[in-house]
Parts: structure tokens; sequence; C-alpha cells
């Protein structure tokens, strides 16, 4: 495929004028920065026994080699690339023209747009003889189908390390060096995590326990709430990065709410499917692209995220992939009555193994009889508790329990918290409490972003130490990292786990006997155990046995301590966990994603809003839609995804499927424009529906 009579100085990278030469060695200057920073050496060729910087810089030299083709350089002079047969692709005509490449830097060349994709097949296989690349298809699949097939799970895991430590430097090297010749601000640095212990009365059991064993690649640490477990991960950390086992921290949490609320006691660079909603001040998406490649030194994110960067769906979670092989993982609270989530991690600590990633578990509840699911293969592991964890002691008096469908008590003291298990309860309950005093919010997943960071300063405020007092009512979204207390708690009945969470919010700030109303939650004269089991459409909810056996443990009159607590969950949750039919073939389906998408990525698109594939889900929960509540602002026409995002993370509300299906009469099917793309979207026929103090009552 001749490269026809331009001489060699004029070959064009780009139409703003930019050489072929010029963007070569800047992709080459920026892949060697990286390097360097990234400190990925000596671990990359002690795992694969290859030198990282000669795999990446021959790649990056030939990685635009196909860009001299006379046709690409005919179009980019008119400027004109979008008439360009689609099935052309400059990186697939490099790899045809350049000459003695390993296996891993064609893979990296081949990747470096995203195409390596059987989603992009058509993008390989042209009609002309002179776009068809099939025979480069063809190689690629055999060799992903061959390997997979192959090699063992740990055999494959170093395998994609291989090829994916490569393919993510030089595709964040060409997007660097992009960004340098384009005009706006240059990348942002690359750096190691750094911490400094800012705490003059020294470290507490919990984080001298954390460095203590931190040579240990597996640590499971059981500790109170409020015991100062989120420096002892950092303590923990730090020495991973001074032992040289990894260059950053990947805190890997139950839900966007908790990951969000700890990235802002951090500072921490979060990531999850709606991480920009949260998001100011300056470089907002260089910091978010930064957080969503695991490449900033403190990552916060969701285990959904780190699982999905596991299964290797996106070319994004190769990237992903290749930066949490040098990284700390902290995976911080689970819900362990959720074999689906355990089974998937089960998975994810057994490709760690393989990787040689430090892993860090931490829960105030942690059920010892668990803890394979953390540990690599069949190993059972030991939770490691310190003596002495919480700077109180305090206790809580299980004073009156009640079945309830409605709020069943009056509260009278100046400062309480009331938990509800689902959004239509803590609604009622929110409105039974008002009727009676005004120093009431309440707080739920329903709320616009600017109203929920309104609200949780609104409870901080009242309930935070030294606050003025009054009444939150939350469901599981004020369960951790909110750092408030109030010596009544009123819940719904949760298992164990989740209540040794809730009632952490008690006695934080000092020591105090608490009191304790619990609700048996009812719903047309039953027991309601939503969303605590499986909901099986015309059937209703089936509860978790985790939460039966809480209900049959707690009685009126009770007094329990967090240690109290934690006896309890160890005792429901006492035996090694039986994984459920679905469970267990969720996990098989787990491994299959990972072994089809190791090399080529499958045919199905992924995003964040659907992390999961055909088969294998990240956790077993509904799928959601955004909805629009302020018709008034909806423009028909957004210049750029990023004002279509700013856009949405005022105005709108993520709720599942199932609530949009209900409400459909409610609803607006309409469609606005993004760029140059069409989206549907849902938008409130009555704005009234939503409200600030309510959220939205679809």
């Amino acid at each position: 495929m001749g490269h026809g009579n331009v001489e060699r100085d004029t070959y064009l990278a780009k139409s703003s004028g930019i050489t072929f030469r010029e963007h070569t060695d800047d992709v080459r200057i920026e892949a060697s920065c990286l390097i360097a920073r990234l400190g990925y050496r000596n671990k990359f060729e002690r795992l694969t026994g290859q030198n990282l910087r000669e795999e990446v810089l021959q790649a990056a030299e030939a990685h635009d080699i196909g860009k001299k083709d006379s046709r690409w350089q005919r179009h980019v002079r008119e400027e004109n690339l979008s008439l360009l047969n689609v099935n052309f692709r400059h990186e697939l005509e490099s790899l045809c023209q350049a000459e003695g490449l390993t296996p891993v830097q064609e893979a990296a060349i081949a990747a470096h747009h995203g195409k390596l994709s059987a989603r992009h097949k058509h993008r390989w296989t042209g009609e002309e003889d002179v776009y068809d690349y099939s025979g480069l298809w063809q190689e690629f699949t055999r060799r992903s189908v061959q390997e997979a097939e192959s090699l063992g799970l740990g055999e494959l895991a170093l395998r994609r390390y291989e090829h994916d430590t490569v393919r993510a430097i030089l595709r964040l090297a060409d997007q660097r060096a992009s960004q340098i010749e384009g005009d706006g601000p240059d990348p942002l640095p690359v750096r190691p995590f750094r911490y400094q212990f800012g705490y003059d009365d020294g470290k507490r059991p919990v984080q001298s326990l954390a460095e203590q064993n931190a040579q240990r690649q597996f640590l499971a640490l059981r500790a109170e709430t409020g015991s100062g477990k989120t420096d002892a991960a950092l303590l923990w950390a730090r020495k991973q990065v001074r032992q040289r086992k990894a260059r950053r921290v990947i805190f890997a949490l139950p839900t966007r709410f908790t990951s969000t609320s700890l990235a802002e006691d951090i500072g921490g660079g979060l990531y999850h499917s709606s991480a920009w909603r949260r998001l100011d001040g300056d470089r907002v998406g260089d910091r978010l692209e930064m957080a969503s490649t695991f490449l900033a030194p403190r990552v916060v994110t969701t285990i959904d995220q780190v699982l999905a960067a596991v299964a290797g769906r996106r070319e994004l979670d190769h990237t992903r992939f290749a930066n949490l092989a040098h990284s700390a993982l902290v995976i911080d609270e689970c819900d362990f009555y959720d074999d689906v989530v355990q089974a998937n991690i089960d998975f994810l600590t057994d490709v760690c193994d393989a990787l040689g990633v430090p892993v860090l578990v931490m829960s105030a509840t942690l059920p010892t009889a668990q803890t394979s699911v953390y540990f690599p293969g069949d190993e059972e592991g030991e939770v490691l508790e310190a003596d002495g964890e919480g700077e109180w002691s305090s206790s809580f008096t299980i004073a009156e329990v009640k079945e309830a469908e409605e709020f069943p008590w009056e509260i009278t003291g100046p400062r309480a918290i009331v938990y509800a298990n689902t959004t239509a309860r803590a609604r009622r309950f929110y409105r039974s409490i008002a009727e009676n005093r005004q120093d009431v919010v309440l707080y739920h997943s329903r709320f616009t972003e600017p109203d929920k960071a309104e609200k949780e300063r609104k409870i901080r405020d009242m309930l935070g130490d030294d606050g003025s007092g009054g009444v939150a009512v939350m469901t599981q979204i004020g369960e951790m990292s909110l750092n408030v207390s109030a010596p009544l708690q009123i819940s719904d009945l949760p298992p164990a786990d989740r209540l040794a969470q809730r009632t952490g919010r008690m006695g934080r700030f000092k020591q105090i006997d608490g009191e304790l109303r619990l609700i048996i939650p009812q719903k047309n004269g039953r027991f309601y155990p939503a969303p605590y089991g499986t909901l099986v459409r015309g059937e209703g909810w089936t509860p978790a046995p985790a939460l039966l056996e809480t209900k049959s443990a707690l009685e009126q009159g009770m007094t329990l301590s967090k240690q109290n607590l934690t006896e309890l969950t160890d005792r429901i949750y006492g035996e090694s966990m039986e994984l459920s039919a679905e469970a267990t073939q969720n996990r098989r389906s787990y491994a299959d994603v990972f072994k089809n998408g190791w090399l080529v990525l499958p045919d199905t698109p992924a995003t964040d809003e659907d992390l999961s594939g055909s088969r294998w889900q990240a956790r077993m929960i509904p799928p959601t839609e955004d909805v629009w509540v302020a018709p008034s602002k909806l423009e028909g026409l957004y210049e750029s995804f990023r004002a279509w995002r700013l856009a949405t993370s005022k105005h709108t509300c993520t709720v599942p499927h199932y609530v949009t299906e209900a409400g459909e009469d409610k609803l607006d099917r309409t469609s606005v424009r993004v760029s140059q793309e069409e989206k549907s979207i849902a938008v409130l026929k009555d704005p009234s529906i939503y409200s600030s103090d309510e959220g939205l009552l679809l």
C-alpha cells in the first residue's frame, strides 16, 4: 500500500499541520515520561520477563505509520477525513506497514483508538481488497480464543497484564501527546501515592495493626465504626508504596454515595457513573479522566467499577486493569447478605493474587466465616481485630420494637436519626415527623446532585459535632461516611451488619448510652423485607436469610454494644457462604467474560450505567434511567457532551426502570441533540412531582 510521492518530512499526522515525525516524537516522549513516573518497569520485567521501555517505545514508533498512506494524506490535507472510507483505519494500516513487532506491540497499536473489538469488526473487513484487514482480524481472534482455552486463570491474568500494560501506556501517551499539541492546558502530572499522618496523639489500635501487618498480600481487618479505619487504610497503602508493591491506592466502596463522601474526606480522585455530577473547580474533566483510568494517586470508586475493570468489556477497562495491577486495593465495607457480589469479589481476589496486588478488606462487622471470599483460592484467611478499637465504649438499648407500615412514634428529643429501608417509607416517615417539628431533613437517592449536596450540609450542621440539633430521615444513603451522631435512633430492621453501620452514628463524638427503637416494616399487613432479599415479579419480596436471623435475634429490652453486634454478625454469617445457584452461575459467567475479552473486546457496548455483560452482572440490581425533573430547563441542543453532563447533573434523578414503568403516565418521552447524537430522555410532565424537600415523587 504505497505512500505515493509525499516527501518524508511532510507527512502530516493531523490536519492542524502537526507532522507525522513530530507527533511520533511527542508520543515517544510522553511514553518515556509515563514509564518513568509510573514506576512499572521492575514489576513488569519480574512478571513477564520483558523490557517495558522497549515494548512501549517500539510500539509508539510504529503506531501511526499507517497515516503515511497517500489516500490518508490526501484527505488530511483537505481536512475531510470523515469522507475517508469507513473501513480504512490508520492503526490497522500501521500493522501492515510496520516490521518486527511483537504480538504485544501489535495489540497495543490495534487498540490505541479502541477498535480492537468485535463491535468494530466491520472496520477490519472492507469490500475493497485495498482496505481488507480480515487476515489481521482473524489472527487476533485466533490468539484470543486459543490462549483463553489453553491458559489457566492465573496464567491468563498475567498474559492480559503484559498486553494491557503496553496497551495502556501507548494509549495514554497518544492522548497526552495530542493534548500537548492542542491549544488547551498540558495533561495533569502523574504522581505516586503519598500520605502524611496528621494526628499528634499517636496511632489508634487499628492503625497500628494495619501497619504492622502490611507485609501480607491479603489482609482482613475488623474495626468499629469511628475507630479510624480510613487512616488505617492510608497508612497501610503508604507501606505498600514504600515497599514498592504498589504506586497508588484504590478504595472500592459498596455504593456511589459512600464513595462520594469518602472522596470528599480524603481528597481522592472520585470515579463512578455519576461522579462528574459531584465535582467542581478547575479541570474537572481532566481530574475525572485520571480517576476513571485508576491513575490518580488516591482513587475512590465503587466495587462495581473495579469488578468491571477486571471483566474488560471496554478499552477503558484494559487501561484500568494495568493500573490496578500496580495499586493497593482497599475493599471498604461489603454487603455480606448479597452472595452475588461476594462471589464476584471471590473471582477478583484470585486475579489480584496472580498479579501480586495487595488487598485490604475492612469492615465493622466482617464475619470470620466469610473471609475465604477475600483470600485467593480455598484459603480461609484470618480476621484481625485490635483491642479497644473505639474511642468511646458506647452501648444502646432496644427500647421498643413495633411492627408498622407508618411511622409509629413522636420524636420529642433534640437529636435523632431515622433510617427507613425504602425511599417510599422514608418519605412517609418524614411527613409524619414534619407534622410536629420543623427541624427535620429527608435524604434519599432520588434527589438531584445539588440537592443531595445541600441535604448532606444540612444534616452535618444539625447532627455533626457541636451541631444545632434536629432529625435526619435517611435511607441506606446515610449508613456510612456521614460523620453525624444522635443519641436516639429509630430504624427499620436491616441485617445485623447494616444495623452495626447505622448504630455507628450513635455516640460518635462522646460516650453515651443510646436508645434504639426498631421497626419491623410491614406492607398490607405482612412483613416487608425490601431491599434485603430477592424481588420476584408478581410474587413480591423474599427476605434474605440474614434479615430473618437478625429479626429473630433482637428483642425489646436488649442492651447491645458495638462488640455485641460484631458477634451477632459473626453468628448470623457463621458458616462459609453457600452461594445460591444464581450467584454460582454469575461467577462462572464472570470468568467467561474475563477469558473471552482478555484481548479482543466483545461486541456488546458497555457504559458506566451498564457495567455488566449479557450474562454476567456486577450485582443483581434492576436497571436505572435518568428522569429530567425541570422541563423548563431542558434545551433542544447541547453543543458538547460536557454541556449535557453539566445540565443533567443539575436537573435529573436516577431511578430504577420499574419506577418509571409504573409512573409512565407522568412522563414525556422526548429527545435532545447532544453534539451530533440524538438522546432519548424521560421528562416529568408536571415539575411539581419533584421538590427539594421530598425529591422525586414518581
